[in-house]
């Protein structure tokens, strides 16, 4: 799964940067001739470092603008602006109704929408009041002379809302009520003018209470008679486009929801990620504008065309483990369910490669572009297509992402795998919980692990390790390190109440070690098991034995990689390798042994790019725990609570260790078949894996010896899986393929 998104997903920033300085100087392309979500001007009138803007609303009566500062904190930040209609004047300032506070206090107000009364002229100002702890939303009036308006005063109920934070404002002219974003809830609130919430709608896409969808702006457009707000996945750090949705509500699972209408406006021409409030209006007939407020304290002016046809809209990408990229979308056809009277296009990267009926909502791409991909659509009614709806981007490929969710209890530090069960074991350093998925990242019931600390950290399965003198037991064990400490806990699987600690032993210089990410290394000798973790602020690689004495740290030579190490690591026990993640969003293996001090990248290198995740994925921090799971990676995301499974290495078709003809038999013609390619130059074989007899990743005289060797020497052994039945390689990462 990818971003939805209409946010510029290729490099240019140049041009972004071109079209901000044509903006601002009036010299971008006049509106008519623009496209949906281009910048039309930029208004700099209010921007200042002294001044912070929350919100805006467009007074109806003539088309000019009030905007509203965003705290009490100063004067600048406190006010009520008012600007002309090409928001470069300043008209006049207004008093805030609400009082200001302040910080010494702990009581200073936190303004968070204004909205204009057409019926009277006046404006409401929403407001965050009171001493801190014990502070509620209020509205006042205020007329244009900045007199307060009793009439229009009422404290926001948010009984039956709790956990409520609102953002925008904005009157409904057809219900006489006022419209409320609800950020934390991701809900919008119809509120009378007693303070009543009247109607509380969930936003499109909210699949539970833990997802989070981006997005401040709110308000709704008296001429179209619709809520606009502007919004963004989980995948973006802010939001994307706005989007167009109808009041009504719609009953879905149970719950009432606002309904997408399938309008939207890009923002990918606004070179901030922090946006605030917004408003439509009017340039001239039939050419709308959105004014958008930015945390630069900037108003960005974006034109707004919506199409004769409209595209499809909610369109997502996500990847399989054999690396197709599966497309679902909606349609907003005249026809059921959407569905066009024409055909829908498919574009890839800009060039279009398919076409499907106009009822279709979903595609599979079964040969996509390895590497970074954007998807995008176009329909028709008749002959002609709409323009092209905001897009999606993958990445086919390693990095790629296959799904992902968010953590059962909103924070994820580390997680570990245990396999057999194929269950996923998460940390919370936050709620001090370890929690408990499957290997796809679905809920599983009844299924929870108690945590050993009130802050639990990195996190690994332990095999079979022995413990205790006598007798000797070995159990299988989860090994959960204390964020706050050097101590490592082994509970046992079964019996989570019993089992060690362990002290890591970090160097006697090294003050309060913060442990990051925990793996396990495996070994037939216990001597040779080891503890791995990283460390948060040396960004070195710890490794221990499993009795706590260290053994090494390292890091890979500067010469070649000046990164910081981050916080996840993993075992790879096929390659016997550690991927580690590093500071600037790459995850690299390396192997465990080295020179003093380091830890080599593997020769050749192998590095998958987190792009995929979200936007902030090179960001410090960024990235927590990381896992393997089978051709998978799982990646904690500590910013925002999710889980992610990556692509490591896509399945190839399935195939029989041996089988160099492919005709499900394995005999002395795949042997003599292999020696011919070898050293004869004859038909190379379709499935490199299959004939690499003994799996050892190289394919050479030692493979039909194996074979032969198989086939006529008593009690030797068969080939390595998949044998005798066809299957996928358990050793994908091998350095051969199969194709089919």
């Amino acid at each position: 799964m990818s971003k939805d998104t209409c946010r510029t997903s290729t490099p240019k920033g140049l041009l972004i940067r071109l079209w901000l300085i044509l903006a601002v100087f009036g010299l971008a392309a006049p509106g008519l001739d623009a496209a949906n979500g281009d910048l039309a001007a930029v208004s700099d009138t209010l921007s200042s470092s002294n001044r912070e803007l929350i919100d805006m609303a467009e007074d109806s009566r003539d088309g000019t603008f009030w905007v509203l500062g965003a705290n009490g904190s100063s004067v600048e930040n406190h006010l009520i602006y008012h600007l002309s209609r090409d928001l470069n004047t300043v008209i006049e300032t207004v008093e805030n109704p609400h009082p200001s506070g302040s910080i010494a206090e702990s009581n200073m107000s936190l303004n968070r929408g204004i909205a204009f009364h057409d019926l009277t002229g006046n404006l409401f100002v929403l407001s965050l009041t009171g001493p801190r702890g014990q502070q509620g939303y209020e509205v006042r009036g205020v007329d244009e002379s900045g007199s307060a308006n009793p009439a229009f005063s009422f404290s926001v109920d948010l009984e039956g809302q709790e956990g409520a934070s609102l953002f925008g404002l904005s009157f409904d002219i057809v219900s006489g009520q006022l419209w409320t974003l609800d950020i934390n809830r991701d809900r919008v609130l119809r509120i009378a003018f007693d303070g009543s919430v009247t109607r509380s709608l969930l936003l499109p896409d909210k699949l539970n209470d833990e997802t989070l969808i981006r997005g401040q702006g709110l308000s709704f457009d008296n001429e179209a008679l619709v809520l606009y707000i502007t919004y963004g996945s989980i995948l973006d750090q802010g939001a994307s486009k706005i989007i167009q949705l109808s009041t009504d509500g719609v009953l879905l699972n149970g719950e009432q929801s606002a309904e997408r209408t399938g309008v939207e406006v890009p923002l990918g021409r606004i070179p901030e990620i922090d946006l605030r409030g917004i408003v439509p209006y009017l340039v001239g007939a039939g050419q709308n504008r959105f004014a958008v407020i930015g945390g630069s304290g900037r108003i960005y002016q974006l034109e707004q065309v919506i199409p004769g046809v409209i595209p499809p809209s909610q369109l997502s990408c996500s990847l399989t483990i054999t690396s197709q990229v599966v497309l679902n979308w909606i349609n907003n056809g005249p026809g059921v369910d959407g569905a066009y009277g024409g055909s829908i296009q498919l574009l890839r990267n800009g060039t279009a490669f398919a076409t499907v009926a106009g009822d279709a909502t979903s595609y599979v791409d079964s040969t996509p572009i390895n590497g970074p991909s954007v998807y995008a659509l176009r329909a028709a009614n008749g002959e002609l297509f709409s323009p092209v709806g905001c897009e999606c981007s993958t990445v086919v490929g390693p990095g790629g992402v296959i799904n992902w969710t968010t953590a059962p209890t909103h924070g994820c530090y580390d997680l570990a795998l245990v396999p057999g069960v194929d269950k996923i074991y998460v940390t919370d350093d936050g709620t001090g919980t370890i929690s408990v998925l499957e290997s796809d990242l679905s809920e599983t019931a009844g299924d929870s692990f108690p945590s050993p600390w009130p802050n639990p950290g990195g996190i690994a399965f332990v095999p079979a390790i022995q413990l205790g003198f006598p007798p000797q037991l070995y159990e299988d064990f989860i090994a959960v390190a204390n964020t706050s400490d050097n101590r490592l806990r082994l509970s046992s699987l079964a019996d989570p109440g019993s089992g060690t600690t362990i002290n890591l032993r970090f160097p006697a210089e090294m003050e309060d070690p913060r442990i990051g990410g925990l793996t396990y290394i495996p070994a037939s000798a216990p001597s040779q098991q080891r503890f791995v973790v990283t460390e948060r602020a040396s960004g070195e690689i710890y490794i221990f034995r499993t009795n706590g004495n260290l053994v090494r740290s390292c890091s890979p030579p500067s010469l070649f990689l000046d990164v910081a190490v981050g916080a996840g690591i993993t075992y790879d026990p096929l390659r016997e390798t550690l991927l580690t993640s590093f500071e600037d969003g790459v995850v690299r293996e390396l192997y465990a042994d080295g020179p003093p001090g380091t830890c080599p990248l593997t020769a050749p290198s192998f590095d998958i790019s987190l792009e995929a995740v979200g936007n902030g994925f090179d960001q410090a921090g960024y990235v927590g725990g990381i896992e393997i799971s089978a051709n998978t990676l799982l990646i904690c995301l500590p910013g925002n609570g999710t889980i992610f499974r990556t692509l490591l290495f896509p399945f190839g078709p399935d195939f029989t260790r041996g089988d160099f003809d492919r005709n499900s038999e394995v005999d002395l013609t795949d042997a003599v078949s292999v020696a011919r390619y070898l050293f004869l130059g004859e038909t190379s074989p379709v499935c490199m894996d299959s004939a690499d007899s003994n799996d050892d990743g190289i394919l050479d005289i030692s493979d039909p010896v194996y074979l032969l060797f198989y086939l006529f020497v008593a009690n030797s052994p068969p080939p390595p899986p998949p044998f005798p039945e066809a299957g996928n390689d358990p050793t994908f990462r091998d350095n051969l393929g199969c194709q089919e």
